[in-house]
Order: C-alpha cells, then sequence, then structure tokens
C-alpha cells in the first residue's frame, strides 16, 4: 500500500513539466551551483581567517576554478608631514608710477656731537615719498664769509715820523759824542717811543758810537760782552730794562760814523736808524767821506739777485743840517728812496703826536 502512493507523487511532477523546460534543466543546475560555489568561497575568505594562499574552490562536474591570492604588501612607513613653505607677508600695492615721477630723497643727518665707527659706515635712510608729496630740499645755510684783514707781513719801524716797513730786525746807531749834548736828551725820548712801539716779533738793538778823548773810536751795544752782542726781542721785560740803560748815557768825544754802522750792520738787521748831529770827524775831507762810503758799499753791497742792498739805512740828522753832506750821500745810496735822509729840530721831536 505504501508504494503504490510513493510512485504516484515521484511521477506526478514530472508529467507536469512542459516540454521545453527539459533541454534547458541540465545547464541551469549547472550554472546555479557554480554561482554558488563561488559566492560560498568569498564567504568564506571574509568570515575564516588564514595565512594567504590558494584557496580550493568547489568543485562540481569536472569543473574546478582557483582564485590565486597575491601575498600582502609590506607595510609602508608613515608619510613624513610635508613641510609648509612660509607664508610670504602680504605686500602693499605700490601704485604705478606717473609718467615722470620725482622722487624726493630724504637722508637721515647725523648728529654733529656723535661719531660713527670707523669700520661700519653709519646707516642711511632713503624714504620714497610720492610724487605729489615731494618737497624740494631746503638749500644749506649759507656759511658766513670770512672777514680778512689786511695784515702786513713784516711789522713797521719807525722814528720821528720817518718809518720803514718789512722792518723786523731793527737796530739804533745812536752818535753819544759831544756834538748831541744839545739834543741828546730828545733822541733818547724819541728812541724810547719807538722802542716802545714794538711788536713783541720784532727785535731791535743801539749802539752807541763815538771816538773817545784819547783817539779810541768804540762801538757799543746793549749786553755787548767781548763784541758778541745779538738782537733783543721786543718783551716788555727788555723795554723796561733799555729805558733804564739809556738814562745812563753821557755825550763826549768826536762823532765815528763808520765804526757805528759797520757795528750795527754786523747784527744784520733789515734797518739802520742812524742818529747824529753836527758830526765832527777827525777827518773831515772829502777823500776821508769817499772812503767811508767805499766801506758801507763793502759792508751792505747790492744784491745781483733783488738789485737792492740787505739793510736799508735811514740818516736823521738832528738840529742842523749837515755840511759835508755826508749824511746824504750815505741815505741816497743804501735807503729805500725819497726820505731817507730827514733833519729834524728839537722842537720836532718833542712833539706830543711823535
Amino acid at each position: 500500500m505504501t508504494k503504490p502512493r510513493h510512485k504516484a507523487r515521484a511521477v506526478a511532477p514530472a508529467a507536469t513539466l512542459p516540454a521545453w523546460v527539459k533541454p534547458l534543466a541540465a545547464p541551469l543546475v549547472v550554472s546555479a551551483a557554480i554561482h554558488v560555489a563561488v559566492v560560498v568561497t568569498f564567504v568564506a575568505m571574509d568570515i575564516i581567517p588564514g595565512e594567504s594562499g590558494p584557496v580550493a574552490a568547489h568543485v562540481s562536474d569536472d569543473v574546478s576554478t582557483s582564485i590565486q591570492l597575491a601575498p600582502a604588501p609590506p607595510a609602508l612607513p608613515p608619510p613624513e608631514p610635508e613641510m609648509q613653505a612660509p607664508v610670504p607677508e602680504p605686500v602693499a600695492e605700490v601704485p604705478p608710477p606717473a609718467p615722470e615721477p620725482e622722487k624726493a630723497v630724504e637722508v637721515a643727518e647725523e648728529s654733529a656731537f656723535e661719531t660713527a665707527p670707523a669700520s661700519m659706515p653709519p646707516p642711511v635712510q632713503i624714504v620714497t615719498k610720492p610724487p605729489t608729496q615731494a618737497i624740494a630740499p631746503a638749500p644749506a645755510p649759507a656759511s658766513p664769509v670770512p672777514v680778512v684783514v689786511a695784515k702786513t707781513d713784516v711789522p713797521i719801524a719807525g722814528f720821528a715820523g720817518v718809518q720803514v716797513r718789512k722792518a723786523r730786525r731793527i737796530v739804533y746807531a745812536v752818535d753819544v759824542s759831544g756834538a748831541m749834548a744839545a739834543c741828546l736828551d730828545s733822541v733818547l725820548l724819541e728812541l724810547r717811543r719807538s722802542i716802545g712801539r714794538l711788536d713783541p716779533e720784532q727785535q731791535f738793538q743801539i749802539v752807541f758810537f763815538r771816538q773817545e778823548l784819547s783817539g779810541e773810536q768804540r762801538a757799543v751795544a746793549i749786553d755787548d760782552h767781548g763784541g758778541r752782542a745779538s738782537l733783543l726781542s721786543a718783551s716788555p721785560e727788555n723795554k723796561r730794562r733799555v729805558d733804564q740803560l739809556l738814562r745812563s748815557a753821557r755825550p763826549m768825544g768826536r762823532s765815528a760814523p763808520l765804526v757805528g754802522l759797520k757795528r750795527s750792520l754786523e747784527l744784520a738787521p733789515d734797518v739802520v736808524f742812524l742818529l747824529t748831529s753836527n758830526i765832527q770827524r777827525s777827518d773831515q775831507s772829502a777823500a776821508s767821506d769817499a772812503r767811508i762810503l767805499r766801506s758801507l758799499d763793502d759792508l751792505n753791497p747790492i744784491s745781483r739777485v733783488s738789485g737792492r742792498r740787505p739793510v736799508v739805512i735811514k740818516t736823521l740828522q738832528f738840529v742842523e743840517d749837515d755840511p759835508t753832506g755826508l749824511m746824504q750821500s750815505i741815505a741816497a745810496a743804501h735807503g729805500d728812496g725819497p726820505g731817507s735822509y730827514v733833519q729834524l729840530k728839537v722842537s720836532d721831536i718833542e712833539r706830543p703826536d711823535r
């Protein structure tokens, strides 16, 4: 009883399938099995952990599929953080220059009381202003023009109004013979005034000359020790000392102008003031005058370069004119032009404006 019922259940479905399905049943079943096997394989790979390697797929009806998994790549080190480039500071836009821009440059002035180091020059700040604000630099203040005071190269020397320029070294040759008795005090007074007007940079000396009663001709200078006197600076101390020495001068004897001039020229001065009155020489002939003039030419010759004599001799005759003409001849040959010979009276010497 049981078997017939079973057979009826088995046959009934086959009889119900349409005829066109039978040829397609086998391929569909195989395809479905393959797809199921593939799905199961991928699912098993995700669920069951294991080492990488070949995995056998489900085998069905002599058809097998295998999947080779590549080995896992080695772990790479973490990437280094990228250096970010510094962000440039925003630069203010510079407006385009005008067709002909004018730039005013201002240079920072250094303080007049500060000194920059020698190794590094002081920084210079340059500021460029827009053309519309350009300011022309202020002109530098004009420096004061120095006032040049005219001054002679060499001080002037003078005696009783008779002056000599370029006189730095002065010698006063004073006749202290008896012929000067009437005017010697006045002459010495003017001599003090002349020395008092000298500048400290000038030098001077006084030579007293005469012929003694014994016949000896002498020419003595101040501080003359064995004929080795020198010029004295026109300092206040020397001026006071000379003033005291002049008080001791006493006139006597005869005149000896050549001896006095010779001693004066030995001091190499710029000018000699020959001060005398009524020269009374032992030899008053014309030959004696010529001999004196020749001697002076040898002592004070004319320079071939400049055409002048090195020393200017000014002759000052007191009280009366020299009748011999010797003083006039000396002034004409050794002076510096007109006025080298002057005749003075006592009243002229003692004038208050001298």
